[in-house]
């Protein structure tokens, strides 16, 4: 499952889920106030979940992202020996949020292991404790509501997403349910099922464009105009954003790919019926090409 500490070939050609990258960025960039991050572009967090030298900063987010799923303050954040005993104990309550997730159990032996693991296995572990933190973390349902409060108070329900800012107040609330939006350059549509006691669950339903079309074509073919009016809002606000990231992200990755072929070493062998080319990777200029 681990790829060697210099293996560029192998970090060239691994690739992890666009979506649950997007939902970890989402995460630590709407919350910062309760998971403390140097993450604040896209690329950041690229490097961080793809780095085969330097390590720390990944152990130091896995840590915050860990104490935030246990909904300890920062400050009370277990330590590197501690991560086991935890990543077991969540594991095992949390079992239904690991369906379709790529993480081995090497990755919860150890702090070590983990950051050991492809930049597949990295995203999938970091989107778990993420989705955990969203489901149970107490500062994170208090600041929801905090800014719940504050939409309500707001006459204007029909403010347009700004694209720069991370949106904290309900994007729409139909009947008993509210609808959020949350990201800063990516998008996270979150349905929140409201009990009698006032608390909260929260269910994705969507952050892909596929997702969102999907949803908004569910909502536009309900029998009353409010979840019309909020599937036209994803179709017109949300949907061609998310069409402009997609393709941001598809001019990165051939970038990427013309830097790696830019700084390969090409060889030329015979054999007894024509001459081939050999590609072999110089190691150091492949990891810097990748350097965003």
């Amino acid at each position: 499952m681990s790829p060697a500490a210099n293996s560029a070939t192998e970090l060239a050609n691994v690739s992890y889920s666009p979506a649950n990258f997007a939902s970890i960025f989402a995460v630590l960039t709407t919350f910062v106030s309760v998971i403390p991050s140097n993450v604040h572009e896209p690329e950041e967090l690229h490097s961080l979940v793809t780095s085969t030298e330097s390590t720390d900063q990944l152990k130091d987010l896995s840590l915050n992202l860990l104490a935030s799923a246990l909904n300890r303050k920062p400050k009370a954040r277990p330590s590197e020996d501690q991560w086991p005993r935890h990543c077991t104990d969540l594991a095992a309550t949390y079992v239904f949020l690991l369906k379709g997730l790529e993480v081995p159990e090497e990755a919860a032996d150890s702090l070590d292991g983990f950051v050991q693991q492809t930049p597949t296995v990295r995203v999938d572990f970091l989107y778990w404790l993420c989705e955990i933190a969203l489901m149970d973390n107490s500062s994170i349902k208090q600041l929801v509501d905090t800014e719940a409060e504050k939409g309500r108070k707001t006459t204007n329900t029909t403010l347009a997403t700004n694209d720069s800012l991370v949106r904290l107040q309900p994007f729409a609330e139909i009947s008993k349910q509210r609808y959020w939006l949350f990201g800063s350059k990516t998008r996270q549509f979150y349905l929140e099922s409201v009990s009698q006691k006032g608390k909260g669950k929260f269910e994705l339903l969507a952050q892909t464009v596929d997702e969102f079309a999907s949803a908004a074509a569910d909502l536009r073919a309900q029998r009353y105009n409010a979840p019309k009016e909020l599937g036209g809002r994803l179709v017109s606000e949300v949907i061609p954003y998310l069409e402009a990231q997609v393709k941001k992200r598809c001019r990165v990755e051939r970038a990427l790919q013309r830097h790696a072929i830019a700084n390969a070493h090409v060889h030329v062998y015979e054999t007894r019926t024509r001459k081939r080319q050999r590609v072999n990777y110089n190691d150091d200029q492949l990891l810097d090409a990748l350097d965003f």
